[in-house]
C-alpha cells in the first residue's frame, strides 16, 4: 500500500506520525463499481452480484478474514429488472431514455400505443373530480396514461399546494386512476429512487420532460419490459482480528449496491453513492490488514441500501458477531467529495456525540479537514438499524466538492472529485488507532 508522509504531530513528548491513503487505489474500485459492466449496481444484468464478487476478492485477496461462507451472507428479497430495449415516443416523435423520460423503477411493463388524458394539477386534490375522470373515461382508461404538468403549478391557497405535493407524492404507490399508468411532465428529469420497489403494482409512473410532449398530441408509445422477481441478495462482511480485545469490535460500514439500469442503455454509475464509501472501506480493510488494531475491525459492505436498508436490517436481525460487543459503528456514504467539511449523523448525543468530540479534537491537531459539522439521528443510512438495535453507530457522508448529481446518470468516476479522500481516510485511521 502507497503511504504518503502527512503530518508529525509532537506533544508532551510525543511523536504521532498520521498517513494518508493513496487516492489513486481509491480511484480504481470507484472506476469499476461505476462501470457499464455493472449497470448500476442493481438486479437488472447482475449488476448487484458482479459488485459483491468484486469486493470479496479484494477482501480476500488483502487477508482479510471471512465472517461468513465466502464472506457472503445472503437474504431473499424480490427485486425489479427493467432490460432489454426501452422506447418512447410522444406524438409519434421518440425520445431519449434517461434524458427526455425516465420510468420508475417499479413500474409495470407497457408495450402499446396510450391515449393520454390530460388533468389538471387542481383536480389531482379534488375526489368528484377524480370520480368523474374515472366515469367518464371508463372505458378506455386501461389503454390510457393520466398527463399532469407538473411545470408551473401555482395554488392560491397554501393547504391546497401542500395537498397536491402529498397526494402527487402517494399516486407513486396507489393511484386513484383506473389507467395503465400516470405521467408526470417535469422541466428536468429527478432523482430515480428505488424505495419500496419490492412488491408489484398495477400501474407505471413515467417523469417525461414537458416541452417534448406539445399540446397537440393525443398519444405516447411506451415499449418496455419490466419484471419483479426473487433475487438472492449478499451482505460482504469481513473482518481483522484485534491484537489485544478480539472479542471486541470497531464496524465499519458502507453500502455497494446503487439503482441500477433502465434497460439497456439508461445506467445510473453511482461513483459517488456509494462506490466511493465501498473505495474508502476497501482501502481501511487493507489499511488495518497491515497495521492492526488492538480491536476487531470488521467491515460490512451492504446491499438493498437504495431499496430500504434492507441488508443493514437484515444484518442486524441476523448479526455475524455480537451486536452488544461493538465499541461503535462507522457507516461511510457519499465520500466523492469534501470541499466543504463532513457530517456526522447521529452525533448529537451519547456515543456519538463523544466520537464527535474526539473527530475534532484529531482534526484541531492536524487540520484534515474544513468542518466537522453534526446532526440527529435519522433513517438515511445503514447506521441506522444497528442504532435501533442500541449499537453506537454514525453515518459519515463529505458536504461539498465536485461529485455527479444524485441518484443521476451524471454520477459518474469522472465527477467524483476525490478531493479530500486522502485525509478523510487520516481522520478516521487516526480515530481508531488511538481507541484505548
Amino acid at each position: 500500500m502507497k503511504k504518503l508522509f502527512l503530518s508529525i504531530l509532537c506533544a508532551g513528548g510525543l511523536s504521532l506520525i498520521v498517513y494518508a491513503q493513496d487516492s489513486t487505489i481509491a480511484r480504481e474500485h470507484i472506476k469499476y463499481l461505476s462501470s457499464k459492466e455493472l449497470h448500476g449496481r442493481g438486479v437488472a444484468y447482475d449488476g448487484e452480484h458482479l459488485a459483491a464478487e468484486y469486493i470479496r476478492n479484494k477482501l480476500e485477496n488483502s487477508g482479510v478474514e471471512p465472517l461468513a461462507e465466502e464472506y457472503i451472507q445472503k437474504y431473499e428479497k424480490a427485486a425489479f429488472s427493467m432490460e432489454g430495449d426501452v422506447v418512447a415516443k410522444a406524438g409519434g416523435r421518440p425520445l431519449v431514455a434517461g434524458e427526455d423520460f425516465r420510468i420508475m423503477p417499479f413500474s409495470q411493463p407497457l408495450n402499446d400505443k396510450y391515449r393520454l388524458i390530460r388533468i389538471k394539477p387542481s383536480d389531482l386534490i379534488n375526489a368528484k373530480k377524480i370520480n368523474e375522470i374515472n366515469k367518464k373515461y371508463a372505458d378506455i382508461l386501461p389503454q390510457s396514461l393520466i398527463y399532469i404538468d407538473n411545470t408551473n403549478v401555482q395554488f392560491k391557497k397554501k393547504k391546497d399546494e401542500e395537498k397536491y405535493k402529498e397526494t402527487l407524492a402517494k399516486i407513486k404507490f396507489t393511484s386513484p386512476f383506473k389507467a395503465a399508468g400516470i405521467i408526470e411532465g417535469v422541466d428536468k428529469m429527478p432523482a430515480w429512487g428505488m424505495s419500496e420497489t419490492y412488491y408489484e403494482r398495477n400501474l407505471a409512473y413515467i417523469y417525461m420532460k414537458a416541452d417534448k410532449i406539445s399540446d397537440k398530441d393525443k398519444s405516447v408509445e411506451l415499449y418496455y419490459q419490466n419484471k419483479l422477481t426473487e433475487y438472492t441478495h449478499y451482505n460482504v462482511c469481513g473482518m481483522i482480528p484485534g491484537t489485544e480485545y478480539p472479542d471486541q469490535y470497531i464496524v465499519l460500514t458502507c453500502h455497494y449496491d446503487h439503482l441500477g439500469a433502465m434497460g439497456e442503455d439508461v445506467y445510473f454509475p453511482g461513483a459517488h453513492d456509494n462506490a466511493s464509501g465501498c473505495a474508502f472501506v476497501l482501502n481501511m480493510a487493507q489499511y488495518f490488514k497491515e497495521h492492526p488494531s488492538r480491536y476487531s475491525v470488521v467491515f460490512l459492505f451492504f446491499s438493498g441500501e437504495e431499496s430500504g436498508l434492507l441488508g443493514s436490517k437484515h444484518f442486524t436481525e441476523n448479526p455475524l458477531i455480537p451486536l452488544e460487543n461493538i465499541k461503535y459503528l462507522i457507516n461511510f456514504d457519499l465520500l466523492g467529495g469534501g470541499d466543504e467539511g463532513i457530517m456526522l449523523v447521529n452525533s448529537t448525543e451519547g456515543k456519538g456525540l463523544e466520537l464527535y468530540k474526539r473527530l475534532m479534537s484529531i482534526n484541531e491537531d492536524l487540520q484534515l479537514v474544513p468542518k466537522i459539522a453534526q446532526r440527529s439521528n435519522a433513517a438515511n443510512s445503514d447506521h441506522y438499524f444497528f442504532t435501533r438495535r442500541k449499537v453506537p453507530a454514525i453515518f459519515m457522508y463529505t458536504m461539498g466538492g465536485k461529485v455527479g448529481g444524485y441518484h443521476d446518470t451524471s454520477d459518474t468516476n469522472e465527477n467524483c472529485s476525490l478531493t479530500m479522500f486522502d485525509n478523510i481516510f487520516s481522520l478516521f485511521t487516526t480515530l481508531i488507532e488511538k481507541e484505548e
